[in-house]
């Protein structure tokens, strides 16, 4: 994997912005390997399975860059991040996603989250420039958070917390339940949808994100550049981003 990327020796909270690499959904594509810098750091938004197709990308392919993306992650695990959308967390559990699966490859794609499991978080929060920068695959609603108080310490909500929860085996099923929501923009019946199903569409009609936090996401598809919210950005048009000087400078890698 060194082909596509070096880690520097240097801790990569000391780096500017744009030695970061923000890689929206994957589904196959190959897009991301062209980005990574030297030195840099890259932030995967979650769903690298089940490719669009009109895209011509198959199943085992996709399956095959997942492997590339997990590989480069052990190989660089301090500064690789990778998140998990709806479509890798509906291996996992079939209630947060049936929508697009490969049914054929199941098993295979269950096997290879569950066995790097480890590997992979909800969120990533960051801090940059004095901007408290929040990454997941759909963003964080505010009033997503308020429907689940169990989500909720006791100190308030610490969005890493989620993390934890993934990573625990008493309490992924309540963690699961809540990533299931999906609201009607979605074709869910939830008021709002979860951290992997909300729809750019209900931040833009005023659906708050969780305050104190710039938002980074993808999971909306839509035809190039950034589309900015607010409070945020969703960034799932198939090409890498990276910051320049701050949010509201999120530009193509």
């Amino acid at each position: 994997m060194s082909k596509y990327y070096k880690t520097s020796k240097n801790d990569m909270d000391t780096h500017t912005n744009d030695n970061l690499a923000i890689i929206p959904d994957v589904h196959g594509r190959s897009f991301w390997q062209e980005v990574l810098k030297d030195d840099g750091e890259a932030i995967f938004l979650g769903d690298y399975l089940d490719p669009y197709p009109w895209e011509g990308i198959t199943a085992a392919e996709a399956t095959r860059i997942l492997k590339e993306i997990i590989d480069l992650k052990r190989t660089h695990p301090d500064s690789v991040t990778l998140l998990l959308g709806n479509h890798d967390l509906g291996y996992i559990d079939e209630k947060i996603c049936e929508c697009r699966m490969d049914y054929r490859g199941y098993k295979r794609n269950r096997d290879l989250l569950l066995d790097n499991l480890d590997l992979f978080d909800i969120v990533h929060a960051k801090e940059m420039g004095g901007v408290n920068f929040l990454f997941s695959h759909a963003g964080i609603a505010r009033t997503w958070l308020d429907a689940h108080p169990e989500l909720v310490g006791k100190e308030g909500f610490d969005p890493l917390a989620l993390n934890r929860m993934l990573h625990d085996p008493q309490k992924c099923k309540t963690l699961f339940a809540a990533l299931s929501d999906v609201s009607p923009h979605r074709g869910g019946l939830s008021p709002v949808g979860s951290p992997v199903w909300a729809d750019v569409d209900e931040y833009l009609n005023g659906t708050p994100l969780l305050e104190g936090f710039f938002h980074v996401f993808g999971h909306s598809l839509h035809a190039g550049g950034a589309i900015p919210v607010a409070g945020g950005a969703c960034l799932d048009c198939g090409q890498a981003f990276r910051l320049l000087d701050g949010p509201l400078r999120i530009a193509p890698a």
